[in-house]
């Protein structure tokens, strides 16, 4: 809003001072205000989702979490207005490296962990917010199955919790899948090795999913 505003201030003060025949000054400065407006109008901050920090999670993985949720929305940007805000905690005790709660919109990292394990868990939790927050989710999916050589009728995930789902099955399920294939998209490689399978043309379909393709 300033810099419209001083735009149009010098757009007024030049107009004032350049040598415009005196019957036209008038219509000339009320165009260049109108324009002014005009824009001003147009323009509007984008309302981006927030990481909601609790108590729990100390000022290093902090920095860490805020560093890496700017990474992560710079690649989502075109897709942040449909899943909204989501609550990091961390905890000592956790039987995988981050859990993702969708009733409430939080995850949970293990903590301490190295930079590398955090930031995998962030990135593969936040890739499951977008997941159970956003509607529009469902258009990537039959994109990403088949760039991952799996029928279009798969169960994007299996019905019962992932605390009731054998460890064995994990690397198996598309949900699980996508998450990983997130991470290697936001941070540019896999970092943490898993057993999942992950496909270049995967990355890609969720590469332009989230450009908004």
């Amino acid at each position: 809003m300033r810099y419209f505003l001083t735009y149009a201030n010098v757009l007024y003060h030049t107009i004032r001072c350049s040598r415009v025949p005196t019957g036209h000054v008038g219509v000339t400065v009320v165009m260049a205000v109108l324009m002014v407006v005009a824009l001003v109008g147009c323009w509007q901050p984008q309302d981006l989702p927030e990481l909601m920090i609790d108590e729990s999670v100390a000022s290093d993985f902090q920095s860490l979490a805020e560093e890496t949720w700017a990474e992560f929305l710079r690649v989502f940007q075109a897709r942040s207005h449909c899943f909204g805000d989501v609550r990091l905690r961390a905890a000592h005790t956790l039987d995988s490296r981050g859990a993702y709660d969708p009733e409430t919109a939080t995850v949970t990292v293990r903590v301490p962990g190295t930079r590398a394990m955090l930031q995998s868990a962030l990135v593969h939790e936040w890739a499951h917010h977008i997941e159970f927050q956003c509607d529009e989710h469902d258009e990537l999916r039959g994109a990403f199955l088949a760039a991952q050589g799996l029928p279009q009728d798969m169960p994007w995930r299996p019905d019962s919790t992932p605390a009731n789902t054998p460890v064995s099955v994990w690397p198996d399920i598309p949900s699980e899948q996508y998450a990983e294939a997130t991470v290697d998209l936001v941070l540019g490689r896999r970092q943490i090795p898993t057993k999942v399978r992950v496909t270049q043309e995967a990355i890609h379909a969720i590469e332009a999913w989230a450009a908004g393709d």
